[in-house]
């Protein structure tokens, strides 16, 4: 496998859209369950002869009317990140390319369509849950990132400092590969790749 292309893993992009997609449909579900209670009538329970009204709806404190659109917001997020990797899967191609001094990516990385090599000023290889800015995310999914292998490239555009990370099940070939790459924009002139933490290997 060419070590200067990294391909788009369309199994590990289409298993990562399926699990935001489920994120998704828990949040919408739950934000109208959250409805139903709210607006539908009150229940009654019925002796013979008699009825009596049912417990009150719950209220969940100061912070219920936010539960809501908290939810809505959160499904929508999820369903951002199904069109992110759910186009990857369906699209496949290239997910990064080193050609002469340049380096490549397509847009759905959020990165410059095209950056030089020489304007890489750090490339961190490591377990994905110690990258820049993973560190910083919620317990479960640094959970699930220990189990994974990542490739942090920092660059200068403009005058500022941007990323763009690739994780090993974005691309054909996994972790070998994506290290393979990370040796080879090294030679092509890159700087030299670094764990993000040289202890707690």
């Amino acid at each position: 496998m060419n070590p200067s292309i990294r391909y788009v893993s369309r199994a590990g992009n289409l298993l990562k859209a399926l699990v935001f997609a489920g994120f998704a449909a828990a949040a919408f579900w739950l934000a109208w369950v959250e409805h139903s209670e709210r607006t539908g009538p009150q229940q009654t329970i019925g002796l013979p002869g008699m009825e009596f009204p049912g417990p009150a709806p719950r209220r969940g404190g100061v912070l219920a009317p936010l539960h809501i659109p908290f939810l809505l917001l959160l499904g929508s997020a999820a369903l951002f990140y199904v069109g992110r990797f759910g186009s990857r899967a369906v699209r496949g191609g290239v997910a990064a390319r080193i050609e002469g001094r340049m380096l490549y990516f397509p847009a759905s990385y959020g990165a410059a369509s095209s950056i030089p090599v020489a304007d890489v000023a750090e490339m961190i290889f490591d377990r994905a849950d110690r990258l820049p800015d993973e560190e910083a995310a919620a317990a479960a999914a640094r959970f699930g990132a220990r189990l994974r292998h990542g490739l942090c490239l920092r660059y200068h555009l403009g005058g500022a400092a941007r990323s763009v990370r690739f994780f090993d099940n974005d691309v054909d070939g996994g972790t070998g590969q994506l290290r393979r790459f990370a040796a080879h924009l090294e030679a092509s002139g890159g700087p030299m790749a670094r764990p993000a933490r040289e202890n707690d290997r």
